[in-house]
């Protein structure tokens, strides 16, 4: 049981869309594919945040932000018409917490406002998802 929840916090921090399928198919119930999916997440995007300045400095050293405004991509797009909590909001969907805190600081974002969009947006889509999973589940 230990190793399934672990297993569900780890992929909350890597991809969140990938946690609340895989809870189902281990046959937890989607309160706590929920809650632990949103930990993972939150967490992943917290330790990242606190780590601010040594990682926008290593992107900035990697040239990432020069990057994505050359590329003018989907996530350099939603940076510039949604701001701080759009990126918040989008960030797990799209790229996941750690590397969505990690962007949005190297796009300069200030970590205090960055932070409560970013685990707002962790525990939104953990909970769609959870709530997909389950009705998913219930239709098979």
């Amino acid at each position: 049981m230990a190793w399934k929840l672990l297993t569900l916090f780890a992929l909350g921090v890597a991809e969140l869309w990938a946690a609340a399928p895989a809870g189902a198919a281990m046959g937890f119930d989607p309160l706590p594919v929920f809650a632990v999916a949103a930990a993972g997440a939150v967490s992943g995007g917290v330790v990242v945040v606190l780590l601010g300045e040594r990682v926008k400095a290593w992107l900035e050293r990697k040239k990432e932000r020069e990057k994505l405004e050359k590329r003018r991509g989907l996530l350099y797009r939603v940076w510039l018409r949604y701001g701080v909590i759009g990126w918040g909001l989008l960030a797990p969907l799209l790229v996941g917490s750690p590397l969505g805190a990690a962007l949005g600081l190297a796009l300069g974002a200030p970590p205090r406002r960055l932070l409560p969009w970013l685990c707002a947006g962790s525990v939104l889509w953990s909970a769609v998802f959870s709530l997909l999973a389950a009705l998913g589940k219930t239709l098979i």
